[in-house]
């Protein structure tokens, strides 16, 4: 047989180079999703267009706590279903078609950072009211009016605890994150003035006493603040990662940079690593210090003090079910009398006990491990979580995160006595499922 001649051998070269380069459109979608990595990342964009972007409000961006919920927007948990909708975009950009996924989702996200940068520019006359007296009456608020952004003007919020300096923390490491990635959040050079204004808003939490992740403030939940591990660890981290970064990216000048007190960032440090292991004077230990020692804050460097943390809250918080937030929480508790937005003194003593349980806990376990690289924890709560999902026909994928399990009155006594008793999941059929737990 005649061997081929080198003009032959070109043109079927350049033939195979066409065929790969048009192969992507000429291949229908189907036979396109067969890879598993593909179909794993649509799945996910599925299941957070149904628990999660299905509920952004339109208007601001914001979600609601409570999928049902039509009139509050939650600035925490709008954070948190934002880095769920930033990280499946992420997972687009190592695809070569991701069929316009990836903005829809980086965008989703970036109308919600937005939404809450406006609104809480709204009330910038109150921040600066705070900086000078440190009122928790001044303070930005943790909600809002879902539809507007606005301030909501009702009885309920004058006692709602907005004074979270953790909140305005997580805010400033989600948004540098997204940034650092290439999201565009910042726009003019009056925000730029007002995140400097943040970071002077929490540079003095170590002296600012404040509500704390769960709102309540001691956990005698009195309507009285006090010094909080958690948040102090939050603003340590926040501060680390915005000082000298450029809000506009890398298309930023220096008049984009914004800028940390090196002694403000000192003080909140030592005062953190000093109160560790505790939360706080009238907590020994709380689920909140877990996202503040691991994941999205990773607060301390300290191979001791995280292990010390992470194993007292280990220990004294994880049931069955999930973690307890603290002891003697009297959260979603059958004998709560949720229609007061305070205990009584000495309330809490009957909460002993029957503490409801955040499976949403050993979410975040999970993914501090992982990042970490202990691939024996994260199998271990990972399939612990695997085992506390609640069937659900209505969303993608069948199941939902309950957001939390509680014990029903008539086993209160048994499970003071002996524990072990079965505990119940909070049904979605009232309010709706939980958002954060999903994210």
């Amino acid at each position: 047989r005649m061997p081929d001649s080198l003009a032959n051998r070109r043109k079927r070269i350049g033939s195979l180079k066409l065929r790969r380069l048009t192969q992507a459109y000429l291949t229908p979608y189907d036979e396109l999703s067969k890879d598993n990595s593909g179909r794993r990342i649509d799945e996910i964009y599925g299941i957070t267009q149904d628990l999660i972007l299905n509920y952004q409000s339109v208007t601001s961006g914001l979600f609601p706590r409570y999928s049902k919920d039509k009139s509050l927007g939650y600035v925490k948990d709008s954070i948190y279903c934002a880095m769920a909708c930033w990280a499946c975009s992420t997972a687009y950009q190592r695809m070569d078609d991701d069929r316009g996924r990836q903005t829809e989702l980086r965008q989703s996200a970036v109308k919600t950072m937005r939404g809450i940068l406006f609104a809480w520019m709204q009330q910038v006359d109150e921040l600066n009211t705070f900086k000078n007296n440190n009122l928790a009456k001044h303070a930005l608020h943790a909600r809002f009016d879902l539809e507007t952004g606005l301030p909501k003007e009702t009885p309920a919020d004058h006692t709602y605890g907005h004074l979270q300096m953790d909140l305005i923390a997580l805010y400033i490491i989600a948004m540098v994150q997204m940034i650092s990635a290439g999201a565009k959040i910042v726009f003019t050079h009056d925000e730029v003035c007002f995140i400097q204004n943040l970071v002077f808003y929490i540079e003095r939490t170590y002296r600012t006493p404040d509500f704390g992740m769960w709102e309540r403030g001691t956990r005698y939940n009195r309507g009285h603040p006090e010094l909080h591990a958690s948040s102090l660890g939050m603003v340590k981290a926040a501060l680390e990662a915005i000082n000298g970064f450029n809000l506009y990216g890398s298309s930023g000048t220096s008049a984009s940079v914004v800028y940390v007190d090196i002694d403000g960032h000192d003080r909140n440090r030592t005062t953190f690593e000093t109160i560790l292991p505790r939360e706080s004077n009238s907590k020994n230990t709380d689920a909140a210090l877990l996202i503040t020692v691991g994941w999205p804050s990773f607060a301390t460097h300290n191979k001791n003090i995280f292990d010390k943390t992470v194993t007292k809250c280990i220990r004294r918080l994880e049931g069955k079910y999930g973690m307890r937030r603290f002891l003697r929480d009297g959260y979603l508790t059958e004998v709560e009398d949720n229609t007061r937005p305070f205990y009584e003194e000495h309330e809490t003593h009957k909460f002993d006990s029957i503490e409801s349980q955040f499976p949403l806990f050993f979410a975040l376990i999970s993914i501090t491990a992982k990042l970490k690289g202990d691939e024996k924890i994260y199998d271990e709560y990972w399939n612990k979580l695997q085992g506390l999902l609640v069937s659900d026909s209505s969303v993608s994928g069948g199941w939902i995160l309950p957001e939390c399990y509680y014990v029903e009155d008539v086993n209160a006594e048994e499970e003071k006595k002996h524990g072990g008793t079965d505990l119940t999941p909070v049904s979605p059929s009232e309010f709706g499922h939980h958002l954060w737990s999903n994210a």
